[in-house]
């Protein structure tokens, strides 16, 4: 059974104070007495000292990888050697011990002295209790460790499924068991898991929250048969899973399209498709596949990018959508789109949301270049622009810090309600857009005209108010309408 963080910072608080004897009895400080409380301390936290090689031998054992680096070094306060070449849980288990240590040093020795020290570890060693159970086997660890879960603080989904899977396997098969999954670990984070756990679990099961997963995963997990296809399932999707938040990942080498949507969902901060995402790509070829990606990134930049529309209902729709297309009632993204077609925006309603859309370039500027370079794109015939790699600015043509005479066409009051709404927004070479700066429009025009931006080359209004900002916004939305579209 793994040692939980809470006995592990229990122990290395008391072993910290113990060190912290340990050297005030180094320093000849207090010496025999503190002998005696060292000695008590280790008898009743830590272990006791072996007669014949007067070292201490541990009451705990820490794992395989972890053992050796706290029986060997810590508890005998010896320096750990080459600690950079160690793995980092053995590098976190000495960073806590210093940490503690450090604590006691600077929070009480400091403030209080050795009556300090002393008061603390006598309140250490009145109300730490460590208390041992001993199981006949895997079923009854788990048994025990779930019980624990259900009265103190609770443990992680990760946690539970972990030790629910190899309570469910026999002993001969956790080797298996942990191999299948130290190689989902190589590509989900530990943090992580629970996430991704979900997704997998929704894209062929009904939507449920996290705080239910584990329960419906007992409910439907319950042989060593069941065990080792969902392990063996979950290494399969973990590559895929890691690489949809992963544009530049490998598995979508050579595949330009399937790059270009996923980018787009990662700059929206869309996850909500990740269950229809992982289905999609078990069952289909790549090209569908690649349709599929299209499709949720479209139908999330008009329904959550411009109209904010909440969310709460994505995660219902795409597991839905999911489902089907792991029984095989989805068999093509025409069918996929039909599974979505409530979350997509219609034309009269996206144009709307678009008019009076404001996205500020003070949090979300590469949004904003997206947005904007796709207009520019699609108004120019000098080939397609990637927002990313252009060296041109974004310009606002009602300045961000405008000076007094713009107080004439937009008033003072109202200026911030439009500098950041897309109408404002043009590209300009970053030479161009300096000179800009403050001036008014009319200043601005011949400047625009110099650009090598269609957006730019093209603007013609000779006054700039918010009349003339909303008939410009209101023409972009036009275009937006075309360009983020799906047609199924």
């Amino acid at each position: 059974m793994t040692v939980n963080n809470e006995l592990q910072h229990s122990v290395f608080l008391a072993l910290s104070s113990i060190r912290f004897l340990n050297d005030l009895i180094e320093a000849d400080i207090d010496k025999d007495d503190n002998i005696e409380r060292r000695d008590i301390l280790m008898r009743k936290f830590i272990g006791y000292k072996s007669p014949k090689s007067l070292m201490f031998s541990p009451k705990l054992k820490l794992n395989k990888l972890n053992d050796p680096i706290y029986s060997s070094y810590l508890i005998q306060f010896h320096k750990v050697p080459n600690l950079r070449r160690e793995p980092i849980s053995n590098r976190l288990l000495v960073e806590a011990y210093g940490y503690f240590y450090k604590k006691l040093q600077t929070e009480i020795f400091e403030e209080d002295g050795i009556n300090g020290i002393i008061d603390f570890i006598e309140f250490v060693g009145d109300n730490l209790q460590f208390i041992q159970i001993t199981v006949v086997d895997e079923l009854n660890a788990y048994l025990v460790f779930e019980t624990l879960n259900d009265r103190g603080i609770p443990l992680t989904v990760t946690d539970l499924f972990k030790n629910y899977l190899f309570s469910r396997v026999d002993e001969a098969d956790h080797n298996h068991i942990k191999n299948k999954w130290d190689s989902i670990l190589k590509y989900i984070k530990y943090k992580d898991f629970s996430n991704f756990l979900r997704y997998y679990w929704i894209s062929r099961n009904k939507l449920i929250t996290e705080k239910e997963l584990f329960k419906a995963i007992k409910r439907e997990v319950q042989t060593q048969d069941d065990v080792i296809e969902i392990i063996s399932s979950l290494e399969v999707h973990a590559e895929v899973f890691n690489a949809l938040s992963d544009p530049k990942d490998d598995l979508w080498k050579g595949h330009k399209d399937t790059i270009k949507y996923l980018s787009e969902l990662q700059l929206f901060g869309i996850k909500q498709p990740f269950a229809l995402l992982l289905a999609a790509y078990e069952k289909f070829d790549i090209a569908t596949f690649t349709k599929v990606v299209k499709i949720c990134s479209v139908i999330s930049f008009r329904y959550t990018v411009i109209s904010g529309f909440k969310t709460n209902v994505l995660e219902q729709v795409y597991s839905k959508a999911a489902n089907n297309i792991i029984s095989s009632k989805s068999v093509n993204a025409a069918q996929v789109y039909k599974d979505l077609s409530s979350l997509y925006v219609n034309d009269e309603s996206f144009t709307s949301q678009f008019i009076m859309k404001s996205i500020k370039t003070t949090s979300k500027n590469r949004l904003v270049r997206y947005i904007v370079y796709n207009i520019e794109n699609h108004l120019s015939d000098s080939g397609k622009t990637n927002f990313d790699d252009d060296t041109g600015t974004i310009e606002h043509i009602l300045p961000e810090n405008p000076s007094d005479v713009w107080n004439k066409t937009f008033v003072k009051d109202t200026q911030l309600e439009f500098i950041y709404r897309l109408g404002n927004y043009t590209i300009l070479e970053r030479k161009l857009n300096k000179q800009c700066e403050n001036k008014l429009i009319g200043e601005k025009l011949s400047l625009y005209h110099k650009s090598k931006y269609t957006m730019s080359q093209e603007f013609d209004y000779e006054e700039w108010n918010p009349n003339k900002l909303k008939h410009r916004q209101s023409k972009m939305a036009k275009i937006a309408k075309q360009i983020w579209k799906l047609d199924y």
